[in-house]
């Protein structure tokens, strides 16, 4: 481990002062042998406390203990010309940044999904559909692993061979949730796991809030998906307002109590987004001019329904019966009997009705007698 790892090492652990202490002393030294060197005097001149100034000197004093980790995890410090230009930039960036991959130059371009663990099939399928286009069109997605709509859009941006970074609230060596192992592995073949937790911690809740910091702050925006008013997503939304990152939401079902946070930040001024032509577009980024069938961002629309696997189909090729089964369906599962109580038709015709359009690809049964558009 080099002498200026054991320095930045060193100085996180000077109680109380935190994260933003320690970008104000950066951004004043300029790397961490001026700040090692520093008088009391001058550290005081930066904001930093008499007592704090105290501490950082006898830390001085104190021999560095021999640290190692392994071959497979990078480290970077706020020193090193390879530390994210995003993250630098924002108000408490952590000192030391574990990563297992690496961080590449056009990470800088990255979008974060966040959302509730609790999410709907509706949540789950616009996370991932997201993503994928997003990253088929070059951009990173960012999230937390957590399940639900995290899981969802780094498996989005993975169906496109792009690229997906995980920022984790324990060490980087420590899948968690534990179901997302296989997830970790396949993230790290064309992405990145950090955290600035060390390797080998576990998990805190005090640290997931902290985390939500990094993944707001390593991105150009955040898109909310699905959460209440008081959620971790939330949390994330408002850290990148405070760092001046534009922030997205997805509007939901308006009786739903994970609605409530993407629909506060609508109302708040946040982009509403229907599709990712909205998130290119508050970014200055251009659309190419023809996407690809699996780019489609699948979603219910009475003029055309985006198939990933097969050609786009108007609604209009289908049947008025066809029509009026589609008009009651979304992407949140209904049950058989209420498809039939709204359509008005018989249970043999609606049956009929359904076979033909999971034939054509336009839905889909899940177990239960339940249905939703593909």
């Amino acid at each position: 481990m080099s002498e200026n790892l054991s320095k930045w090492l060193t100085l996180n652990k000077i109680p109380d002062l935190g994260n933003r202490g320690v970008k104000k002393l950066w951004d004043h030294f300029g790397s961490i042998d001026a700040i090692w060197e520093a008088r009391r005097d001058k550290i005081c001149d930066t904001g930093i406390s008499e007592k704090i100034a105290s501490l950082i000197l006898d830390a001085r004093e104190i021999p560095f203990k021999e640290v190692s980790f392994s071959e497979e995890i990078k480290v970077s410090t706020l020193d090193d010309k390879d530390y994210p230009k995003n993250l630098k930039n924002i108000f408490d960036p952590p000192s030391i940044l574990y990563q297992s991959s690496c961080l590449l130059p056009k990470d800088e371009k990255a979008i974060a999904i966040v959302g509730t663990r609790r999410a709907t099939h509706y949540g789950k399928k616009v996370a991932k559909d997201l993503a994928r286009e997003l990253a088929s069109l070059g951009l990173t997605i960012i999230s937390g692993m957590a399940l639900g709509i995290d899981t969802a859009a780094h498996e989005g941006a993975l169906e496109a061979s792009g690229r997906t970074i995980a920022v984790l609230g324990c060490g980087v060596d420590v899948p968690y949730p534990p179901s997302n192992k296989g997830l970790m592995e396949r993230i790290k073949q064309s992405g990145a796991i950090v955290s600035e937790f060390p390797p080998g911690e576990e998990p805190d809740n005090w640290k997931f809030p902290a985390r939500n910091r990094i993944i707001s702050g390593l991105t150009l925006g955040t898109i909310v998906i699905e959460g209440g008013y008081k959620s971790g997503a939330m949390i994330t939304a408002k850290l990148a307002l405070d760092q001046g990152r534009e922030v997205f939401a997805v509007p939901g079902n308006i009786e739903s109590e994970l609605s409530r946070g993407p629909h506060w930040l609508i109302k708040q001024g946040a982009k509403l987004v229907e599709g990712v032509e909205d998130v290119l577009e508050e970014l200055n980024m251009v659309m190419p001019k023809k996407m690809s069938n699996d780019q489609c961002f699948a979603q219910k629309c009475f003029s055309t329904m985006c198939q990933m696997s097969n050609e786009c189909i108007n609604v209009a090729e289908l049947s008025n019966e066809e029509q009026k089964i589609v008009s009651v369906l979304s992407l949140e599962p209904r049950h058989i009997d209420s498809i039939t109580i709204e359509t008005e038709f018989s249970t043999q015709q609606v049956l009929s009705l359904l076979m033909m359009l999971e034939v054509k690809k336009v839905i889909r049964q899940l177990p239960g007698k339940m249905y939703i558009l593909n």
